[in-house]
């Protein structure tokens, strides 16, 4: 287990509990769309404009942006995958795209006033993670998934 990993893990749990108990979401594929939403708005609160979701628990939140960052990616690829976005193949090369370009220093930012987090095998293994999830909510919810998507701009 790598040392935040129980911290995410705690992080997924209490943003699924919210937005299904709380907030009434329960379909899986609704619920990952809409918490990889706000998560992008608490990640980048301030730029462009972009403000973080009203009246959201205070216990959604780590200080840590690394542990946000795989907060994030998790339900991010999660909902990819689950609402038919993108294949799931195409998920984890786009993926390990990513990675890559975070190693040698040329991963696209879309907030310019905010680097992109180091990269880390404990983000990739939650990305690969939210893949999986999102692949079995898909099957779930009976949505096709394309053969291959144009990959996002940033």
């Amino acid at each position: 287990m790598f040392p935040k990993e129980s911290t995410i893990r705690a992080l997924i749990e209490r943003w699924n509990r919210h937005y299904s108990t709380v907030l009434g979401i329960k379909s899986a594929t609704e619920r990952s769309e809409r918490i990889a939403h706000d998560l992008y708005l608490v990640r980048n609160a301030g730029f462009g404009g972009v403000s973080p979701p009203p009246n959201l628990p205070g216990n959604l939140v780590d200080k840590d942006d690394e542990i946000m960052a795989c907060v994030e990616h998790y339900f991010l690829t999660r909902d990819w995958v689950a609402n038919g976005k993108y294949p799931a193949w195409e998920a984890r090369t786009l993926s390990g795209i990513y990675h890559l370009g975070k190693r040698i220093g040329v991963a696209p930012r879309h907030n310019k006033a905010k680097p992109v987090t180091p990269a880390s095998p404990l983000q990739r293994a939650l990305q690969l993670e939210g893949i999986k999830d999102g692949t079995i909510d898909r099957k779930l919810a009976g949505i096709q998934s394309p053969l291959v998507r144009k990959p996002p701009k940033y």
